[in-house]
């Protein structure tokens, strides 16, 4: 068992002193932020003025083409406070001039039809030229902190606001000035701006070829600065993977799809020399005015032409036509179109595994020394990694391997019962395909250890095994799988339109499938593969799940099998293992610890769902999703708050209620096209009145609290990690509040995943000697010298099954002689969660509450169950812990419909 694992976070080194770099500066004059924003409101209805200027394409401009520019400051645009931008050698001042010019074309509206609202725009547009040259910005110099930091009430370090976006420029730019060495090969690195960040992609890409295809792809280095809670240094995480670029001739996109484009172009000025060290992103969008791909508003590419009239740029027909001669360069100029998984299969796997992850981690910690210094290694901070799992059935023994079988399946059907209270369990099968029908009947059997004796008639199939009775009922799917018809009529916006054919789609699945029974059903339904709805939203499976849920099915999809990747009876079992945990047949197993927290202990969960305008609906809606989990409760252990009858219903009828609420006038209060409903205020306030509520509810009884603080903290910001104080919660426009006053047995644990902004660091197990390969371990780890009252963990679940037998020392960046193919394995990212225990019942939190005499909890063990929660019989390891699993999948059912009128600001209820 290994003991240590390294994480690839860094913080300030107090023996190094602080790091303290000397900057020019430009702020941004207000007499320009006056007249530009003017310019910039005629783009705009009146009742959705801008609160800010769009210099994000400026300061992409400026970073692309002005030699000496680090960083720009984040709130420039809006806020006279915030520097301009932040350069280690004097733009010439000539260049200000064109750049801004070039930017400040792109503000106004195009011409209209209005003569005379034309004439009014142009002149503002001269106006706004004109002060351009009337006023030129002045330099003044200041020398920044990149250490700088305070710590909060609660104890945790809240760096410098401007560290955020100059920190993670000059890191970057730190470690890309040393080329990595790996296998005889030196690959230089080019920096990337990221709204969180910057990225390190190595430059040019890497080949790999295999066959008669080739395939490009690079090594990639992701830089940000995050908080940990609690801890007096801030942190700088360094998280390593593969960037993959799209190769093929034409590259294909589903239509309404749109790509990132990396562009690498030279400063376009005659006699301005100087390095490359950036890419450059921009947006291919598809635009329905012209019906094919465009380049965003916000993309550079569309400025740079003016400033550049020597050299030719890539126009989007060209770039997805050829993208390998693009990628190569012509003419000086390189774009590389990132691969996603809508264009297809790439021959290059995702991700790198734990030596190269290692290796890549030595050539940054030798950069950054000594202004960082790594994160000190975690210990194991309990020896139960696992909680009480049933044997593998795999097992070699034949008997053994049945008998465990026989274990199994009777675990499953327990499981059922709890959550059918005694009903019979009805399965409809809405196949395409034979082979999948006859797969997924086998799987049911196989699953739940069915006997092969069925009474089938009319394509009904009857089981009856003790006091578990199954009806399984199959028909074809027929045209209900096909493409949704979108009928746009006059005056009707492509919401409403999408929203009627759903509706139509939904109305007759519920008819095909019929009234259910007493219980709710589960509906396994056969579909095709995305590739063929390529017609914008014509994927009917928001429709045949909404259809479903009218008729009280739970649904589950599985694709054709000419369309998916992997074998029909692999798919089977997934399908018919998702469809159970629908119907809540999923209780948690019996807990490892060193010490019981309670016998009678409940899981509560929160999920804050979004769907934005862009969603499977085009139509926004938020929902709070609380979840508890009694695991020693006979019946439906598993249950969902249904907030308009206010009470607590098993978790598949708590699902269906989210579907079937989605089309109803009530939904549309609270949803709103393109934004969410109401203010970021009320929002805020109806989410915290929410969550006291719910607390209230299970105030009587032993509860583990678990939610998301990067999913929840939009709604709830005394989440965030500068708002935590231990054994406290903090509500809005309320003093902050012992975590015992919502009840007295309430325990809370904050998790933390990597998301999209780096918040967790990457990890791997380093090995004893220079010889021994990096692995990977499941457990839970703290730092060594943490102390009895911390209340920061990190949680591995070690490798999944489905990752295969991919080796801990594959290179795939520069592949050995050995494995040639070894760019083509696809290799797990272990993620790490952080789990915070803000409230237990500490030794602190039992004094200030008047009960010394109880004995108090160990935080540790509070995060060991936690951590266990990730392990389950069917599904582990999970991403996260089965509760919080649970709620986020309940998001699948979240399907807002525009309502058939759509009202205006005016009339919209929030």
């Amino acid at each position: 068992m290994y003991e240590l694992i390294s994480t690839t976070a860094y913080e300030p080194d107090p023996e190094s002193g602080p790091w303290t770099e000397e900057y020019r500066v430009i702020d941004f004059p207000e007499g320009w932020r006056t007249e530009f924003m003017d310019l910039h409101r005629r783009r705009w209805p009146r009742r959705e003025q801008p609160v800010g200027l769009p210099v994000s394409k400026l300061n992409d401009l400026l970073r692309a083409t002005a030699p000496g520019l680090v960083a720009t400051g984040r709130g420039s645009g809006s806020s006279a406070e915030v520097p301009w931008f932040y350069a280690s050698d004097e733009m010439p001042a000539e260049l200000v001039a064109p750049l801004l010019a070039s930017w400040v074309m792109t503000l106004p509206p195009g011409a209209g039809s209005d003569g005379e609202q034309t004439a009014d725009h142009r002149a503002a547009l001269d106006r706004a030229l004109a002060l351009i040259d009337d006023h030129t910005p002045e330099w003044r110099k200041e020398s920044v902190e990149l250490t700088a930091a305070e710590l909060t009430p609660g104890g945790t370090a809240r760096p410098d606001r401007r560290l955020y976006h100059l920190l993670p420029e000059r890191i970057g730019a730190r470690i890309a000035e040393r080329p990595l060495h790996l296998n005889g090969v030196d690959l230089s690195f080019r920096l990337v701006t990221r709204d969180q960040g910057v990225e390190l992609v190595s430059w040019p890409p890497r080949s790999y070829t295999r066959g008669k295809r080739t395939w490009r792809y690079s090594g990639l280095v992701t830089i940000t600065v995050q908080t940990a809670p609690f801890a007096e240094r801030f942190r700088v995480h360094v998280s390593y993977g593969i960037r993959r670029w799209a190769t093929g001739e034409p590259v294909w996109l589903p239509e309404g799809r749109g790509a990132t484009v990396l562009l690498d172009a030279p400063l376009p000025w005659p006699g301005i020399e100087g390095p490359r060290r950036r890419l450059t992103a921009n947006s291919l969008v598809y635009d329905r005015r012209l019906g094919m791909l465009a380049w965003s508003r916000q993309s550079l590419i569309g400025l740079l032409p003016e400033l550049d009239v020597m050299r030719a740029y890539p126009k989007p027909p060209d770039l997805i036509a050829h993208p390998v001669d693009w990628i190569e360069g012509l003419d000086g100029v390189a774009a590389g179109i990132l691969h996603s998984t809508a264009m297809g299969r790439h021959g290059v796997g995702a991700g790198i595994m734990p030596l190269e992850r290692s290796l890549l981690d030595r050539w940054v910690e030798e950069a950054l020394r000594p202004v960082l210094r790594r994160v000190p290694e975690l210990e194991r901070a309990h020896r139960r990694s696992k909680p009480v799992l049933l044997p593998a059935a795999n097992a070699k023994d034949q008997a053994k391997k049945e008998a465990r079988s026989r274990l199994r399946a009777q675990a499953r059907r327990d499981a059922l019962a709890s959550a059918l209270e005694g009903g019979p369990l009805t399965i409809d099968v809405l196949w395409q395909t034979e082979e999948t029908r006859d797969a997924l009947v086998a799987a049911l059997r196989e699953w739940l250890g069915l006997p092969g004796e069925e009474m089938v008639v009319d394509e009904v199939h009857e089981w009856s095994w003790g006091d578990l009775r199954v009806v399984m009922r199959t028909r074809p799917l027929q045209d209900l799988g096909a493409p949704l018809e979108i009928a746009r009529g006059e005056g009707r916006s492509r919401a409403q339109a999408l929203a009627a054919a759903v509706r139509r789609r939904g109305a007759r699945m519920a008819a095909q499938l019929g009234p259910s029974a007493d219980s709710v059903g589960l509906a396994l339904v056969e579909t095709l593969g995305p590739a063929r709805f390529s017609a914008q939203d014509s994927d009917p499976k928001s429709a045949l799940r909404i259809g479903c849920a009218a008729a009280r099915r739970v649904s589950q999809f599985i694709v054709v099998p000419e369309d998916a990747d992997g074998a029909v009876a692999v798919r089977a079992k997934s399908a018919v293992a998702d469809g159970m945990r629908q119907l809540g047949a999923v209780v948690p197993p019996e807990q490892r610890l060193e010490e019981e927290l309670a016998d009678d202990l409940q899981y509560l969960a929160l999920w804050y769902i979004r769907r934005q305008a862009g969603g499977p609906t085009r139509w926004g809606g938020q929902e709070l999703v609380a979840l508890r989990i009694r695991p020693h409760d006979p019946v439906h252990p598993v249950k969902g708050w249904d907030d308009t009858r206010k009470e607590w219903v098993p978790y598949a009828q708590f699902l269906i209620t989210l579907a079937a609420d989605s089309d109803t006038a009530e939904a549309t209060k609270r949803s709103r096209p393109g934004r969410p409903p109401g203010t970021a205020a009320e929002r805020r306030d109806e989410t915290e009145r929410r969550v006291r509520s719910l607390l209230f509810q299970v105030r009587g009884r032993p509860t583990l609290l678990v939610v998301n603080s990067g999913n929840l903290r939009g709604v709830w910001p005394g989440l965030s990690n500068g708002e935590l104080i231990r054994d406290t919660l903090v509500f809005h426009d309320n003093p902050p509040a012992r975590v015992a006053l919502h009840g007295e047995q309430l325990r809370v644990v904050l998790v933390r995943d990597a998301n999209s902004r780096e918040e967790t660091p990457q990890w791997y197990v380093p090995g004893e000697t220079d010889e021994d390969t990096p692995g990977v371990s499941a457990g839970l780890w703290s730092a060594r010298d943490a102390g009895q009252d911390n209340r920061v963990f990190i949680s591995t679940a070690g490798k999944p099954p489905s990752a295969g037998a991919v080796r801990n020392d594959l290179l795939k960046l520069v592949p050995v002689k050995d494995w040639p193919h070894g760019p083509a394995a696809k290799a797990w990212n272990p993620q790490a969660l952080e789990l915070t225990v803000l409230g237990c019942l500490s030794q602190a939190a039992l004094e200030e509450s008047g009960r010394p005499d109880r004995h108090p909890d160990s935080p540790a063990v509070v995060a060991a169950a936690a951590h266990q929660l990730r392990f389950h019989d069917e599904y582990h390891p999970l991403s996260r812990p089965l509760p919080l699993h649970l709620a986020k999948l309940a998001e699948e059912y979240v399907l807002p419909l525009a309502p058939p009128s759509v009202p205006t600001a005016g009339q919209t209820a929030v």
